[in-house]
């Protein structure tokens, strides 16, 4: 005899508590303790308990509403959405999505009729509400709770390429609600992630739930750094206009200027959309933002009204989401780590594991607040992904399997590396000495990089070598190399071509143009981009030197604490040392009047592969002349270059009426400069 299933009650409510405490962090407070497959896991199982026990499916469950109560008291006005926003069935295994298929066909009658689907990606961002009257955007919400939102206007004007308002004649509807996703893509990401090492912003984990945090930041100025995109999905309310097809709908949003998800695909059955899915996966690595699945509509709307929805979820869309990038190790130790910026990190070494393709054997766990915080100690089981499929992160400890002599690691009380001193920037802990020799080895690569003095030859393996050997002990003894060509040929695979070539190079590179410069010297916050402004503005290193906070802060993308960085660099001695040796082995970087250049108020995008040059040689040449330079089509760029094979910002930039130049064209507009 079959012993009775134990009572379920317990077990529901558990998975409640679970389930609303992931919603508030994620939807109100701006981060998530879990990861999604965990979430779906849960709501799973909740789901199937509450379809197996109907008489214990409580009208406050997690199944029964969208989103997340919204905070009382919160900093920000709540608004009322004109048409509920619901959210989406989260299917991940192949016969789920046939299954949601064939109750679609059966509540349509259609017996074995296959459905025509519209597919997309699933991003992986916060959803957020438009409205536009008359074409104009006049306030933007969060999902909130399906029914009300936060009111996140002030932070969505910000976003670069979601339209202020719709692009064309008209006449557009008198009011729409237009929905999508607020995300950050991959190198956005990276780049912030970067900027992180030095700057007191906070730790940047990922980048949904660093979306998700910054939306609901309360000055609309870090936001606008945050480089976010708004890509539209659908819409909810609209007066005065209607679409046949979910596919008609997209080439409308494109018309009317907004970004849609691609690479988008039509299927003509649940089969083509299971291959649409699979070839997704197999290239989600390659694409600008990181997904986490696929999202198929049906595409007739017609049809999407004839079978409605549950209080949850439609039933003519569902997701079906990517396999989890997780696996389980154990952490063999954690030890302290330098980086470039003087900055010393956690790092943990793992027990090696595969995880998506790639042997994983170590992860920044990025400070000791969150190392502390987290608790995460050398001998735990811990449960690892790779965020935006790059880099390792651990997402759990496994806190039940965890010995009882297991002691947290505390940070260390000087560098690793040097022995000096140390000390604490907000949450970060910085070595002080700036010829600490893993700062050195870190500011040499950056130096040489390729979009700072460009010294090809001189990577990560050859420093490491020239400063092992002792033959650099300063980033200006790279320019001294040539004295010391006989200690070179003394270096395992050194040979006489090898070791010429890198003495060219520095060679060449004794001229930089003085962005490129001011990027490779290593001024703390200051990219490349920083460098190009700055560089735009003072034209020399004399004019930097001698401006003012005010003046510094007048130059668009410096901030108070790019603007301190600057001060404190040019005031260090150790660093005015630094550049008088640079200067003294004969750097000159090339100065230029901070006056307006022929192209000073254009902005340029290049798409396509360019056959006279690359893509950043043709950057350079229009910066030299004043323009700024884009990655992505919006309001503001005024002039694209189209190269071969140009896609998705061609179409785009037709759309906006922007200046499209063929490449011969661009190149005749450099030769009359």
């Amino acid at each position: 005899m079959t012993a009775p299933d134990p009572a379920p009650e317990p077990r529901m409510q558990e998975l409640r508590e679970l389930i609303r405490t992931a919603d508030d962090q994620y939807y109100n407070r701006g981060h998530s303790d879990v990861t999604d497959a965990e979430y779906d896991h849960w709501f799973a199982e909740l789901r199937k308990l509450e379809a197996a026990h109907p008489s214990l499916v409580t009208g406050d469950s997690p199944t029964q509403r969208v989103g997340a109560p919204l905070p009382k008291g919160g900093t920000l006005a709540t608004i009322d959405h004109i048409a509920p926003m619901g959210s989406l069935e989260s299917l991940h295994e192949a016969e789920e999505v046939r299954e949601f298929d064939g109750r679609a066909r059966k509540l349509l009658e259609r017996g074995d009729e296959p459905l025509a689907w519209s597919c997309e990606p699933k991003l992986d961002g916060t959803s957020a509400n438009l409205v536009y009257e008359n074409g104009r955007f006049v306030r933007g919400m969060s999902r909130g709770d399906g029914s009300r939102g936060e009111d996140l206007t002030r932070n969505l004007r910000t976003i670069r390429n979601l339209p202020m308002a719709f692009v064309g004649d008209g006449p557009f509807p008198e009011r729409i609600e237009i929905r999508g996703e607020v995300i950050m893509g991959r190198e956005a990401f990276r780049r912030l992630q970067e900027r992180e090492e030095t700057s007191s912003e906070g730790t940047f984990r990922n980048a949904r739930n660093t979306v998700a945090g910054t939306l609901k930041l309360l000055d609309p100025r870090i936001v606008k750094r945050r480089a976010l995109d708004f890509i539209a999905f659908g819409i909810g309310h609209a007066e005065g206009i209607e679409f046949a097809t979910h596919s008609e709908l997209r080439r409308q949003l494109a018309a009317w200027g907004f970004a849609i998800a691609e690479p988008a695909r039509d299927a003509k059955s649940i089969d083509e959309v299971l291959t649409y899915r699979d070839d997704l996966e197999a290239q989600r690595d390659g694409l600008v933002y990181e997904l986490d699945g696929v999202v198929a509509k049906v595409d007739d709307t017609a049809m999407q009204q004839q079978l409605g929805r549950t209080a949850r979820t439609p039933r003519w869309a569902l997701a079906y989401k990517f396999a989890p990038r997780l696996a389980t190790t154990t952490v063999l130790s954690i030890e302290a780590q330098v980086g470039r910026t003087g900055q010393v990190t956690p790092v943990a070494t793992f027990e090696p594991t595969e995880l998506a393709g790639v042997t994983v054997r170590n992860a920044s766990l990025h400070n000791w607040t969150l190392l502390a915080e987290r608790d995460i100690r050398p001998d735990d089981t811990v449960e690892i992904q790779r965020a935006g499929d790059v880099i390792p992160e651990v997402v759990r400890v496994f806190l039940d399997q965890r010995k009882e002599s297991s002691k947290p690691v505390a940070p260390p009380s000087e560098c690793p590396v040097c022995r000096g001193a140390l000390h604490m920037e907000g949450k970060f802990l910085y070595c002080s000495d700036l010829d600490c020799p893993a700062q050195l080895a870190g500011r040499i690569v950056h130096l040489a990089s390729r979009r700072a003095m460009d010294i090809e030859g001189l990577g990560p393996k050859q420093v490491e070598q020239l400063t092992e050997a002792g033959l650099v002990r300063s980033i200006e003894d790279v320019f001294t190399l040539a004295d010391k060509k006989a200690q070179l040929l003394e270096l395992d695979r050194w040979g006489e071509r090898s070791t010429q070539n890198l003495l060219d190079n520095i060679e060449r590179s004794r001229k930089p143009t003085f962005p490129r410069f001011l990027n490779g010297i290593g001024i703390r916050h200051v990219g490349e981009q920083t460098a190009k402004d700055l560089a735009r503005n003072f034209g020399s290193l004399t004019g930097l030197r001698a401006a003012s906070p005010e003046q510094l802060t007048a130059v668009d993308g410096v901030g108070e604490e790019v603007q301190k960085a600057i001060l404190e660099f040019f005031e260090s001695p150790k660093n005015q040392a630094t550049l008088a040796a640079l200067a003294a082995a004969g750097v000159e970087p090339e100065e230029s009047a901070p006056t307006a250049g022929p192209l000073d108020g254009r902005v340029f995008v290049f798409t396509g592969g360019l056959s006279t040059m690359s893509r950043d040689d043709a950057k350079a040449r229009v910066e030299e002349f004043g323009a700024r330079t884009a990655s992505g089509i919006s309001k503001k760029v005024t002039d694209v270059v189209a190269g071969e094979a140009a896609g998705s910002k061609l179409e785009k930039a037709r759309k906006l009426e922007l200046r499209i130049h063929t490449e011969e064209e661009f190149q005749a507009l450099l030769d009359e400069l």
